[in-house]
């Protein structure tokens, strides 16, 4: 290695310092002008005024949303109906809540066919809870369009939260004069696919109402790569609505027989899921068993 000459170092070690100095000076000053400038900015009313307006902007999309969605799914979901053939239960369902006491029902099923519940079960005027958010604002808006009268809370939002809009419904569902079905999506709001939660089972013991547990396939479908896979159903389709019950709560009022109700509850609808898939799939791919439990398999069930 060369050595470096020493007039050549000393040389530019006495421009060094002179450039820090510089720069030294300069620094205080940057400085004092960035603080005035956050000063200033926060005086003025800037930085809250730029939250207020994206506040207000994602307020108005919102609206917009839940005021032209609506009618785009209702468009959207006559032309599916008229284009398809569609077996259903849905009329049986009337006609229990009307004619067998106690004139309320449970209807029980998975969070992957809420894209088609306010259709299908328009003509029963059910009683439901839409999560909280900009998300369900539109559907409660939505729900609105065909008949459903609309609680608003949900399992994700904290206990407190999801206990006090339950007690508020059972409430509403021990005092409502007229016949009644609640429809509770029993894997939702968020999960886990294919688990039931404690919400229906509650209900229907409060109430002495059965359940009934619904699910809906179709053999030309679109599904969504949300968290519980919603099924969108196609046009020019094949259409299968079927229940499986009813299925009288406990007699028994303590937290194992309500934990042994659930879990077969949860069982019963896992076997009509399996049902429907066999009857529009014939061959069940294994992407559609993938979120079933491990340990469930159709060959153990009875």
């Amino acid at each position: 290695m060369s050595e470096i000459p020493e007039a050549q170092f000393n040389s530019q070690d006495s421009i060094a310092p002179k450039e820090n100095a510089e720069t030294s000076k300069d620094q205080p000053e940057m400085h004092a002008e960035s603080s005035q400038l956050s000063e200033h900015i926060e005086e003025s009313g800037l930085k809250p005024k730029k939250k207020k307006l994206k506040r207000r902007l994602r307020r108005l999309g919102v609206m917009f949303l839940a005021y032209t969605i609506p009618y785009i799914y209702w468009l959207y979901m006559k032309f599916v109906w008229t284009t398809s053939k569609v077996r259903t239960d849905v009329p049986m369902l009337l006609k229990y809540s009307k004619e067998i006491p106690p004139y309320k029902l449970i209807c029980a099923l998975w969070h992957q066919d809420v894209f088609c519940v306010p259709w299908i079960y328009q003509t029963l005027r059910p009683h439901t809870i839409a999560s909280v958010g900009d998300a369900g604002e539109v559907m409660e808006k939505l729900l609105h369009l065909f008949g459903y009268t609309v609680f608003r809370g949900g399992s994700s939002k904290g206990k407190k939260r999801h206990k006090k809009i339950l007690d508020e419904f059972l409430q509403h569902l021990l005092t409502y004069p007229e016949p009644m079905v609640v429809g509770i999506t029993v894997d939702g709001s968020s999960g886990p696919k294919y688990r039931m939660k404690h919400g229906a089972v509650v209900m229907s013991k409060a109430a002495g109402a059965p359940i009934f547990l619904i699910r809906i396939w179709c053999k030309r479908r679109f599904l969504l790569p949300t968290w519980d896979q919603t099924m969108i159903p196609l046009p020019f389709n094949n259409i299968i609505i079927q229940m499986d019950g009813p299925y009288a709560p406990p007699l028994e009022d303590t937290p194992e027989a309500l934990e042994k109700f659930c879990n077969d509850m949860e069982n019963h609808l896992l076997k009509l899921t399996y049902r429907l898939f066999l009857s529009i799939d014939k061959t069940i791919k294994p992407e559609l068993m993938k979120d079933f439990p491990r340990d469930w398999n159709p060959e153990d069930q009875a």
